[in-house]
């Protein structure tokens, strides 16, 4: 009997250990990672114009939307480094000295509210994520959506760890940027070294 057990014993010391290593990249080391996605951004990461394309709208703006271009970008900067260094305290990893920058770009787009937009840009907005943007329209034609989402880098400077805790540190960020900003992303997100 105890020739058959040591077998199956050994089997499953074998799967344990296995399955404790992980994946054969967790230990890489990454110094200063980049964090590349697709997101279609909080509509807060957007700005209005100053006066709508048509004279007659009360409402030319999303509720949230930044004044302009200046306001849009801080908040943007404001709420990456914040998710970011959120992420990297749950993945227990040091923010001392950390810096986090990124190369997002706010547009300016308009609230669609009359019949025939002739504006130069106008915005669809679905949980707070402006989700599809349609260029002005002649008069009496109809405006069509198309998808928006943009290639959006993050990096993260002045820290280095390995693979494992930079796998935390992206769900982490990937959570606080959906759940507190609103953010809406399409695809993976890729951590790579600068």
């Amino acid at each position: 009997m105890l020739k058959f057990l040591i077998p199956v014993i050994l089997a499953l010391l074998h799967v344990d250990v296995c399955i404790a290593c992980g994946s054969s990249t967790d230990a890489e080391y990454i110094q200063n990672p980049v964090f590349q996605m697709q997101i279609s951004p909080p509509v807060g990461w957007s700005y209005f114009p100053a006066t709508p394309s048509v004279t007659s709208q009360a409402i030319w703006y999303f509720v949230g939307q930044s004044n302009d271009t200046s306001t849009a970008k801080n908040r943007a900067d404001t709420e990456l480094t914040a998710a970011m260094l959120e992420a990297l305290i749950a993945a227990d990893l040091n923010t001392n000295g950390v810096t986090v920058s990124n190369d997002f770009q706010p547009i300016q787009v308009e609230n669609p509210q009359t019949t025939t937009p002739t504006g130069s840009l106008y915005g669809k907005v679905e949980g707070g994520a402006l989700v599809a943007t349609a260029p002005g329209v002649a008069t009496g034609t109809t405006v069509t959506f198309t998808a928006y989402h943009v290639t959006l880098r993050v990096t993260v400077s002045n820290i280095g760890a390995t693979r494992f805790y930079w796998n935390i540190v992206e769900n982490t960020f990937l959570q606080k940027m959906t759940m507190n900003y609103h953010a809406q992303f399409t695809g993976d997100v890729t951590v790579t070294k600068v």
